[in-house]
């Protein structure tokens, strides 16, 4: 009976994420040899969440996720970058100093990352601090892990067009954006001339 349930529960979670998938297209746009989603996550996973709690915001900036969340939120066919992958993004736009502002540029590119904030990780006894930096910082996971309990994520600074690329603790819920599985014929070892 336990392994029914279990199984019932599995082909449902199969069904729902082939519906999103239905329903929901995703914008994307490719930027050198990368497919890149042009929006922000908003898959409802255990542990993602909406800054300050507010739906009415998903719209705009999608959820923020826990690191673990962000692996396993991607749809089929995509997944969370990595930081090879980000490097790769950011050499294409000009470098560390130039590709910030055409990452977050609506005009140019049409990646548009967001400055979605983040949910800290320390939380206060009140939850005072438990959002931050909406519209100031946009914070993205990467695919890397830099220990047990970190992660790297890309952090970018609009007023400056400043990137950041450190080490978070993966209970920070950051904004996710991913990027196009490539297919193997695609891989530059297979491509012959």
């Amino acid at each position: 009976m336990r392994i029914a349930l279990i199984l019932t529960a599995l082909c449902f979670s199969l069904v729902t994420q082939a519906q999103v998938n239905a329903v929901k297209p995703f914008k994307s746009v490719v930027i050198g040899n990368q497919e890149w989603m042009t929006l922000n996550w908003d898959y409802k996973t255990p542990k993602s969440f909406f800054y300050n709690n507010d739906s009415t915001i998903d719209s705009k900036y999608g959820r923020l996720y826990y690191y673990s969340n962000a692996l396993a939120a991607a749809p089929p066919g995509w997944h969370l970058p990595t930081l090879d992958e980000y490097y790769e993004l950011i050499n294409y736009l000009g470098g560390i100093n130039k590709a910030g502002p055409l990452m977050l540029s609506t005009d140019t590119i049409g990646l548009n990352l967001l400055c979605g904030g983040y949910k800290s990780a320390n939380i206060s006894a009140d939850n005072s601090d438990m959002f931050g930096f909406l519209d100031v910082y946009a914070f993205y996971w990467t695919a890397t892990p830099d220990g047990e309990q970190t992660a790297y994520a890309v952090r970018i600074l609009p007023a400056s067009g400043e990137i950041e690329i450190n080490t978070f603790r993966r209970a920070n819920g950051f904004s996710v954006r991913y990027v196009k599985d490539k297919s193997p014929a695609n891989t530059p070892a297979e491509k012959k001339e």
